[in-house]
């Protein structure tokens, strides 16, 4: 009996552990199109991105790597030129351009009062000033949980949304 014991103890023990194991989150930060690669290659710290892996992401695209957006009404939009300053309201999903096309990249924001470490912007980097663009850039940021998806000659990410607290943002 106390052998029994002793080995549901030890089980239960090893589930706890387990449920409470953390995973590790990768951190993608960076600048598309990435200053420092070679044309038709993906920023390498996004090739960091795996099939289930928690991605602690912060993202900003200059005007030439704006992305396309799925609007929250089923809508489709990218941005001609210039963009208002601040948070970008409505974005069911942005496609953002990699740099390659072997590395596809979708972000889900999700509901900003679920996800509120999550966020699309219009930022001002005046560094990245090009030609008539005054230093405008989109930031993506957040917690996100990516899925792989396999199609023909490319990998597919598509980043869902995930509370703060699974990038240890919060607790």
């Amino acid at each position: 009996m106390r052998v029994l014991a002793m080995l549901l103890l030890m089980f239960e023990a090893a589930l706890s552990a387990t449920a409470q194991t953390v995973p590790e989150v990768v951190k993608v930060e960076t600048i598309l199109p990435d200053p420092a690669g070679e044309e038709f290659e993906p920023a390498s710290v996004l090739e960091l991105i795996e099939d289930h892996s928690v991605v602690l992401l912060d993202l900003t695209m200059s005007v030439e790597a704006y992305p396309s957006f799925e609007n929250e009404d089923g809508t489709f939009s990218s941005l001609e030129g210039d963009c208002e300053f601040g948070p970008m309201d409505g974005v069911r999903m942005m496609s953002v351009p990699t740099g390659s096309n072997h590395l596809l990249l979708n972000v889900r924001p999700g509901d900003p009062s679920q996800f509120a470490a999550n966020s699309v912007s219009c930022d001002y980097m005046p560094s990245l000033q090009l030609g008539e663009n005054i230093g405008q850039v989109v930031k993506v940021r957040g917690c996100y949980l990516a899925n792989y998806h396999s199609i023909p000659t490319a990998a597919l990410y598509v980043l869902n949304p995930l509370p703060a607290s699974a990038c240890g943002l919060t607790q």
